[in-house]
């Protein structure tokens, strides 16, 4: 592994901004292809997708390394079987999942975690079970501000260090993500620009979404 998960208890030492659930329309016009109901969200935040599902009769897993959002998510919806711990080392049950969920998350590593991450994932999801996730695009404009900003080192490849506190963001290009998943078959990818207005000050972020399954022969 290298440096350290941000730590959003630290962060946010008195009250986590609140993430309103809602199942992201990249997911929910897929649930048809999800071949049952096992669901692991790494990165589980306040369950802005996993609650929803949870609601729908699927069983979540959910990982996350915040006290605070798992409380809230254990507040909102008891029956979540939630798991404090570091992703990069959380081990993935073979054969389990459905459906492997990872929203806007992966993009805080180092992206050779990102990729070890990824690899867990595609070798224990179950045979023609989903893979969604979300990662910062290179369009996204923090990667200019952070590339100005004297907290960051620049690396190679778009990853940045954040030299006060030893975390990473990394930012990806659609064709990145495909080369990841070239054995995946794409259900979707797209790459989209707009205004975050879930904290308290409005931010224009750049996000790619993919949705892709595992074909077995």
């Amino acid at each position: 592994m290298i440096g350290s998960p941000v730590d959003y208890d630290k962060k946010f030492k008195e009250n986590l901004p609140i993430q309103p659930a809602k199942l992201d329309w990249n997911l929910k016009r897929y649930l048809n292809l999800i071949p049952g109901k096992e669901v692991l969200d790494l990165g589980i935040g306040q369950g802005r997708n996993s609650i929803p599902l949870a609601k729908l009769g699927y069983n979540i897993t959910g990982v996350d390394f915040s006290y605070k959002n798992l409380e809230r998510c254990k507040e909102l919806c008891p029956k979540l079987n939630l798991v404090r711990a570091d992703i990069r080392i959380f081990e993935i049950e073979k054969d389990k999942y459905d459906l492997i969920s990872s929203r806007c998350v992966l993009h805080f590593f180092h992206k050779d975690d990102m990729h070890q991450i990824l690899h867990n994932i595609k070798e224990n999801l179950k045979a023609n079970g989903l893979v969604y996730i979300q990662v910062f695009s290179v369009e996204d404009p923090k990667l200019q501000k952070h590339i100005n900003s004297n907290n960051f080192e620049v690396l190679e490849n778009n990853i940045l260090h954040n030299i006060v506190n030893d975390t990473f963001v990394s930012f990806y290009t659609k064709n990145e993500i495909l080369d990841l998943f070239s054995d995946f078959k794409t259900i979707s990818i797209s790459e989209e620009y707009f205004l975050d207005q879930g904290d308290d000050i409005p931010y224009y972020s750049g996000i790619i979404k993919y949705v892709g399954q595992k074909i077995t022969n």
